[in-house]
Protein backbone atom coordinates (compact mmCIF):
# COMPACT_ATOMS: atom_id res chain seq x y z
CA UNK A 1 0.00 0.00 0.00
CA UNK A 2 2.99 2.51 0.84
CA UNK A 3 4.55 1.45 -2.57
CA UNK A 4 1.36 2.23 -4.10
CA UNK A 5 0.59 5.63 -2.73
CA UNK A 6 4.42 6.45 -3.06
CA UNK A 7 3.98 5.74 -7.19
CA UNK A 8 0.71 7.71 -6.79
CA UNK A 9 2.82 10.94 -5.48
CA UNK A 10 5.56 10.56 -7.86
CA UNK A 11 3.13 10.16 -10.76
CA UNK A 12 1.13 13.57 -9.43
CA UNK A 13 4.61 15.30 -9.27
CA UNK A 14 5.34 14.32 -12.61
CA UNK A 15 2.31 15.46 -14.13
CA UNK A 16 2.36 19.01 -12.11
CA UNK A 17 5.88 19.45 -13.93
CA UNK A 18 4.31 19.13 -17.05
CA UNK A 19 1.48 21.32 -16.38
CA UNK A 20 1.93 25.11 -17.73
CA UNK A 21 2.31 27.76 -16.26
CA UNK A 22 0.33 31.19 -17.04
CA UNK A 23 3.13 33.33 -17.49
CA UNK A 24 3.71 36.36 -15.02
CA UNK A 25 4.10 39.73 -16.47
CA UNK A 26 6.72 41.94 -15.63
CA UNK A 27 5.36 45.75 -15.30
CA UNK A 28 8.28 48.12 -15.10
CA UNK A 29 9.25 49.51 -11.54
CA UNK A 30 7.61 52.52 -11.77
CA UNK A 31 4.87 53.56 -14.31
CA UNK A 32 7.65 56.86 -15.15
CA UNK A 33 10.49 55.83 -16.16
CA UNK A 34 13.48 57.78 -14.55
CA UNK A 35 14.95 60.90 -16.40
CA UNK A 36 16.96 59.71 -19.85
CA UNK A 37 15.95 55.67 -19.50
CA UNK A 38 12.83 55.69 -20.81
CA UNK A 39 14.16 54.66 -24.60
CA UNK A 40 16.93 52.20 -22.88
CA UNK A 41 16.69 49.05 -24.68
CA UNK A 42 17.56 45.93 -22.28
CA UNK A 43 16.69 43.34 -24.84
CA UNK A 44 15.22 42.84 -29.02
CA UNK A 45 14.40 40.19 -30.75
CA UNK A 46 15.58 40.64 -35.21
CA UNK A 47 14.71 37.56 -37.35
CA UNK A 48 15.45 37.18 -40.49
CA UNK A 49 14.31 35.15 -43.78
CA UNK A 50 14.51 34.66 -47.48
CA UNK A 51 16.54 38.05 -47.85
CA UNK A 52 13.79 40.27 -45.50
CA UNK A 53 13.80 40.78 -41.74
CA UNK A 54 12.72 42.93 -39.02
CA UNK A 55 13.93 43.58 -35.57
CA UNK A 56 11.89 44.96 -31.93
CA UNK A 57 13.96 46.14 -28.98
CA UNK A 58 12.59 46.47 -25.84
CA UNK A 59 13.02 47.76 -22.17
CA UNK A 60 11.11 48.24 -19.04
CA UNK A 61 9.37 51.14 -20.38
CA UNK A 62 9.10 51.08 -24.34
CA UNK A 63 8.72 48.77 -26.90
CA UNK A 64 9.90 49.93 -30.20
CA UNK A 65 10.66 48.44 -33.64
CA UNK A 66 9.58 48.62 -37.22
CA UNK A 67 6.18 49.28 -37.73
CA UNK A 68 5.35 49.53 -33.79
CA UNK A 69 5.93 51.89 -30.73
CA UNK A 70 4.43 51.05 -27.59
CA UNK A 71 4.93 52.57 -23.91
CA UNK A 72 4.16 51.22 -20.70
CA UNK A 73 0.75 53.48 -19.91
CA UNK A 74 0.00 51.98 -16.03
CA UNK A 75 -1.77 49.06 -14.41
CA UNK A 76 -0.42 46.69 -17.29
CA UNK A 77 -1.69 48.98 -20.18
CA UNK A 78 0.68 49.51 -22.84
CA UNK A 79 -0.27 52.34 -25.96
CA UNK A 80 1.23 53.79 -28.71
CA UNK A 81 1.34 52.99 -32.35
CA UNK A 82 1.17 49.43 -34.48
CA UNK A 83 1.15 49.26 -38.46
CA UNK A 84 0.41 53.27 -38.56
CA UNK A 85 -2.59 53.08 -36.18
CA UNK A 86 -3.16 53.70 -32.43
CA UNK A 87 -3.15 50.73 -30.33
CA UNK A 88 -3.73 49.80 -26.97
CA UNK A 89 -2.39 46.39 -25.50
CA UNK A 90 -3.88 45.03 -22.03
CA UNK A 91 -1.05 42.61 -20.28
CA UNK A 92 -2.34 40.28 -17.34
CA UNK A 93 -1.38 36.90 -15.66
CA UNK A 94 -0.51 34.75 -18.59
CA UNK A 95 -2.79 37.18 -20.91
CA UNK A 96 -2.27 39.73 -23.88
CA UNK A 97 -4.74 41.33 -25.59
CA UNK A 98 -5.14 44.43 -28.20
CA UNK A 99 -5.92 45.20 -31.99
CA UNK A 100 -6.75 41.42 -33.66
CA UNK A 101 -4.80 39.99 -30.49
CA UNK A 102 -5.90 37.58 -27.80
CA UNK A 103 -3.00 35.79 -26.66
CA UNK A 104 -2.66 32.72 -24.10
CA UNK A 105 1.25 33.12 -22.72
CA UNK A 106 2.49 30.11 -20.87
CA UNK A 107 5.55 28.65 -19.10
CA UNK A 108 6.43 24.77 -19.62
CA UNK A 109 9.46 23.04 -18.93
CA UNK A 110 12.68 25.54 -19.56
CA UNK A 111 9.97 27.17 -22.67
CA UNK A 112 7.77 30.10 -23.14
CA UNK A 113 4.26 29.21 -25.55
CA UNK A 114 2.00 31.83 -27.01
CA UNK A 115 -0.86 30.46 -28.49
CA UNK A 116 -3.98 32.59 -29.69
CA UNK A 117 -4.29 35.21 -32.26
CA UNK A 118 -1.78 38.04 -33.27
CA UNK A 119 -2.90 40.66 -35.31
CA UNK A 120 -5.58 38.88 -36.63
CA UNK A 121 -3.67 35.52 -37.37
CA UNK A 122 -3.68 32.11 -35.75
CA UNK A 123 -0.65 31.49 -33.97
CA UNK A 124 1.18 28.66 -32.06
CA UNK A 125 4.70 29.48 -31.08
CA UNK A 126 7.20 28.32 -28.92
CA UNK A 127 10.51 29.60 -27.72
CA UNK A 128 12.97 28.50 -25.46
CA UNK A 129 16.83 27.16 -25.15
CA UNK A 130 15.87 24.33 -27.20
CA UNK A 131 14.54 26.39 -30.53
CA UNK A 132 12.08 28.21 -31.62
CA UNK A 133 9.28 26.01 -33.04
CA UNK A 134 5.61 27.55 -34.63
CA UNK A 135 2.92 27.62 -37.35
CA UNK A 136 1.18 31.11 -38.31
CA UNK A 137 -2.37 31.13 -40.24
CA UNK A 138 -3.37 31.98 -42.48
CA UNK A 139 -0.79 30.09 -44.66
CA UNK A 140 -0.31 27.61 -42.33
CA UNK A 141 3.74 28.63 -42.39
CA UNK A 142 5.74 26.60 -39.89
CA UNK A 143 9.10 27.66 -37.91
CA UNK A 144 11.67 24.88 -37.05
CA UNK A 145 14.75 26.54 -35.56
CA UNK A 146 17.41 25.00 -33.10
CA UNK A 147 20.20 27.00 -31.61
CA UNK A 148 23.26 27.78 -33.96
CA UNK A 149 25.01 29.84 -31.37
CA UNK A 150 24.88 32.09 -28.31
CA UNK A 151 21.40 33.41 -28.65
CA UNK A 152 20.84 32.51 -32.37
CA UNK A 153 18.35 29.95 -33.33
CA UNK A 154 18.25 28.93 -37.31
CA UNK A 155 15.84 26.30 -39.45
CA UNK A 156 13.45 26.27 -42.01
CA UNK A 157 11.16 28.32 -42.67
CA UNK A 158 8.06 26.94 -44.73
CA UNK A 159 4.86 28.01 -46.23
CA UNK A 160 2.05 25.36 -48.16
CA UNK A 161 1.10 26.98 -51.40
CA UNK A 162 -2.00 28.65 -52.12
CA UNK A 163 -3.69 28.20 -55.57
CA UNK A 164 -1.11 29.40 -58.52
CA UNK A 165 2.06 29.38 -56.33
CA UNK A 166 4.26 26.77 -55.36
CA UNK A 167 5.47 26.41 -51.84
CA UNK A 168 7.86 29.03 -50.06
CA UNK A 169 10.64 27.86 -47.86
CA UNK A 170 13.76 29.82 -46.57
CA UNK A 171 16.46 29.29 -43.88
CA UNK A 172 15.66 31.91 -41.07
CA UNK A 173 17.33 33.09 -38.04
CA UNK A 174 16.32 34.79 -35.24
CA UNK A 175 18.59 36.23 -32.49
CA UNK A 176 17.64 37.01 -29.31
CA UNK A 177 19.51 40.01 -28.36
CA UNK A 178 20.80 41.27 -24.74
CA UNK A 179 17.81 39.92 -21.97
CA UNK A 180 16.37 38.15 -24.14
CA UNK A 181 18.69 35.33 -24.20
CA UNK A 182 17.56 34.41 -21.01
CA UNK A 183 13.72 33.29 -22.25
CA UNK A 184 11.58 31.87 -20.75
CA UNK A 185 13.03 33.96 -17.91
CA UNK A 186 12.17 37.34 -19.55
CA UNK A 187 10.20 40.97 -19.34
CA UNK A 188 7.00 40.18 -20.48
CA UNK A 189 4.58 41.27 -21.99
CA UNK A 190 7.41 43.12 -23.84
CA UNK A 191 9.41 39.59 -25.28
CA UNK A 192 6.16 38.42 -26.64
CA UNK A 193 5.31 41.55 -28.31
CA UNK A 194 8.91 41.84 -29.95
CA UNK A 195 9.17 37.79 -31.29
CA UNK A 196 5.92 37.98 -32.66
CA UNK A 197 6.22 41.58 -33.99
CA UNK A 198 9.21 40.68 -35.90
CA UNK A 199 7.69 37.21 -37.25
CA UNK A 200 6.79 37.25 -41.05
Amino acid sequence: MKRHRAGLVLLAATLAACTPTAALMTPPPTVKPPAGQGEGSTGGVAFSAGGLGSSVGYGPWRVKGEGIDLAYAGDGVWTGTWNGAAARFVASQGRLQGPGTELLIEQRDGALSMRGSWAGRSVNVTVGKAGLRGRLDPGGCTLELAPSGIGVLSGPAGCPGNAGKGVTSATATAELLGEAVLVPSVLLPQFAIALLGTLP
